[in-house]
């Protein structure tokens, strides 16, 4: 996983690592590179050797995969290609918007429980992710770490002692970074129930654009959302991306019927949406626009891409792309 950097003593001055990800997106499968542990010898900051072992590590990255993915400072990761973007939903609820909202909610025996204390709970959350429309493989054995990543914490939700789905949040409970359920109809329940276990008055649950039944539930309750970023992105295979992303917004939130085409940092691009579905095609019309990396990751990624002279069809971006938290490192 790891690129290093050593001076002539041998001794470690910088380290890059990356994690190799299998990302399903409605049955696609897009090869994904996620960036992290990047960082320098506090001695040998300012000597250039993160930015060689960058511009090293996306020199053979871009052979590769479809897209490298990291969360990090803007302006110093778009000097090698990054845009911040994608879309994140984040939701606050308070105990007045469950008291009202949620009266008429049934959560009685709902009880909340480490994850992996729950006998085949490895099994079932493995299920539960692979059964999204768009999702980052986990490996079932690793499921008990993988879940834990930055600091969080895995709790079952289970009625009368059946797991029904789980919650991963922060060590001081006030945060919930997923929420998976067995069934859709249990989210509101679940959500009130644990207010009553975590006692917090408030709590902040993020939830990606296409979890459509996620996102209704927390919609018809909570106290406010917002549209956030979530990460930042250098695409290497824009057909690719387009082709996945386009069909999992015309499956979850909807696509106007519509043709786009463009030729985004030397790739010719055509996508189309009509009765049949998504179609892409990697072939550019005559006179189709000419975008730059910056500029096409600035349309395809960001709520920017809006106020650019692009004539591309209203809705389709940016693409819903989102990170969960422990698939991140």
């Amino acid at each position: 996983m790891h690129a290093v950097a050593v001076d002539e003593q041998g001794r470690l001055r910088s380290q890059v690592a990356i994690l190799p990800e299998d990302l399903s997106v409605c049955g696609q499968t897009l090869r994904i590179g996620y960036l992290g542990t990047v960082s320098s010898h506090p001695r040998a900051r300012g000597e250039g050797h993160m930015k060689a072992l960058m511009n090293l590590c996306l020199e053979e990255l871009c052979k590769l995969y479809d897209m490298v993915v990291l969360y990090g400072q803007r302006q110093r990761y778009e000097y090698f290609g990054f845009t911040l973007g994608g879309v994140k939903f984040k939701y606050t609820v308070g105990d007045a918007n469950v008291r009202h909202s949620l009266k008429q909610v049934d959560d009685k025996g709902l009880s909340f429980l480490p994850l992996f204390e729950v006998e085949g709970a490895e099994a079932f959350a493995h299920k539960l992710n692979a059964a999204r429309l768009a999702y980052v493989h986990r490996e079932l054995q690793q499921l008990p770490y993988i879940l834990t990543t930055l600091y969080q914490q895995a709790l079952g939700v289970l009625d009368n002692g059946k797991l029904i789905g789980y919650f991963l949040v922060n060590d001081t409970g006030d945060e919930i970074s997923e929420i998976a359920m067995e069934n859709t109809g249990d989210i509101s329940r679940a959500i009130k129930a644990y207010m009553a276990h975590i006692g917090k008055g408030r709590v902040v649950i993020y939830a990606p654009e296409y979890e459509t039944s996620l996102n209704a539930a927390l919609g018809s309750f909570a106290e406010d959302f917002v549209i956030e970023t979530s990460d930042m992105y250098n695409i290497y295979d824009f057909a690719n991306v387009l082709k996945a992303y386009l069909t999992l917004k015309h499956k979850t939130t909807g696509l106007a019927a519509g043709e786009f085409s463009a030729v985004m940092d030397g790739q010719p691009v055509t996508a189309r949406v009509d009765a049949s579905g998504v179609a892409v095609e990697r072939s550019a019309k005559p006179g189709a626009v000419i975008l730059s990396k910056e500029q096409a990751q600035t349309l395809l990624l960001t709520q920017h891409g809006r106020y650019m002279p692009v004539p591309a069809p209203a809705g389709w971006f940016p693409l819903p792309i989102f990170w969960y938290k422990v698939d991140k490192f």
